[in-house]
């Protein structure tokens, strides 16, 4: 009974024909067919296990089926069990990413456009059905869109944003205007004699305006606030020291 290739075992002579034939079974024969099936069965698995694999299965690019759930360690899974997982594994990181962000959360990133659950604040208008969430979250407080279907989503471009509260503006939406504090300082005595006194950003320029007066000489009173701080004159605006990314909103729960 030699064992083919393809798995298959196939039988040389028929004993059954051969009885109903009356054709003799001799010793020889029986001898030949035992030698072919005990070679075929060479080295074969055994249920129970008494003889293992001793090298890799050439599945030759076909499926092993209908495998049972793997119930122990070392057990081989199926596709079904793999899929589960699957989904539980998708649900649990639908659920942890819920928990991290919310609708409304803001976020810096180097993304340059819409993506996933994240508007670009820009001051879009999107749609009030499709993200209805944000929507009565915000409303219309950053532009009423179309004035029916859509609204309008933050503009961050170019502003930095500050904790609500304190001297900030008094809501989410408005955006406070650049500013500093005053620039004070005084003088007096105005002599180039050495009488001047000043502070601040004020200085004697040294230059005389006038007539004489006493022991001294009339000045000009100058005034440079780069030299109460290299700050003044360093940008036409008030500027921290920066670098840009973009701003984002959590608009739907994913």
């Amino acid at each position: 009974m030699p064992f083919d290739s393809q798995g298959k075992f196939s039988r040389i002579h028929n004993w059954e024909q051969d009885r109903i034939n009356d054709i003799d079974i001799v010793s020889e024969r029986h001898d030949e067919e035992d030698d072919n099936f005990a070679t075929g069965l060479n080295e074969c698995m055994l249920r129970d296990g008494r003889c293992v694999m001793n090298g890799d299965l050439n599945m030759g690019n076909f499926q092993i089926k209908n495998v049972g759930r793997g119930q122990s360690n070392g057990d081989a899974v199926n596709r079904k069990q793999l899929d589960d997982l699957e989904d539980s594994l998708t649900e649990d990181m639908k659920t942890e990413l819920n928990e991290m962000t919310v609708i409304g959360d803001i976020k810096a990133s180097l993304q340059t456009s819409n993506h996933g659950n994240w508007l670009l604040c820009n001051g879009q208008a999107v749609s009030r059905t499709t993200y209805s969430e944000l929507f009565e979250l915000i409303g219309t407080k950053f532009g009423v869109g179309d004035g029916t279907t859509t609204f309008n989503v933050p503009d961050y471009r170019g502003k930095f944003l500050r904790g609500f509260g304190g001297d900030a503006a008094q809501n989410f939406e408005t955006t406070q205007s650049e500013g500093l504090p005053n620039i004070t300082g005084y003088f007096g005595g105005l002599r180039t004699d050495g009488g001047t006194t000043s502070s601040g950003a004020f200085y004697n320029g040294g230059n005389a305006i006038g007539a004489s007066n006493g022991s001294g000489t009339n000045c000009s009173v100058n005034f440079d606030a780069s030299r109460s701080s290299s700050i003044y004159g360093a940008s036409n605006h008030v500027t921290p020291v920066n670098q840009a990314v973009n701003w984002f909103i959590r608009a739907k729960n994913a």
